[in-house]
């Protein structure tokens, strides 16, 4: 019989229950919530906007990796013409 999706281990409870097993067990096996929810919920928030960020960044990547392959092909193509002639 396959596990339920409440059975699931997720590979960031693998870092929580590295970090502290009793705090694992109490939030996952008797569903008791940290104090600090509102650090977490403001630290979730920030690295929500720092994935996003990233991603703008590796995006604009992939933009100048392309642009710089265009000009290079412009280049290449206008340098065959000049050798071979008009």
């Amino acid at each position: 019989m396959s596990p339920t999706r409440d059975e699931w281990l997720r590979a960031s409870e693998i870092g929580h229950y590295a970090y502290c097993a009793r705090a694992w067990w109490l939030q996952r096996m008797k569903g008791v919530q940290p104090d600090n929810t509102e650090a977490l919920e403001r630290g979730l928030a920030l690295h929500t906007a720092h994935g996003r960020s990233v991603n703008a960044v590796l995006r604009q990547r992939r933009w100048a990796y392309g642009l710089l392959a265009a000009a290079s092909a412009c280049l290449m193509l206008g340098l065959w013409q000049w050798v071979t002639g008009p």
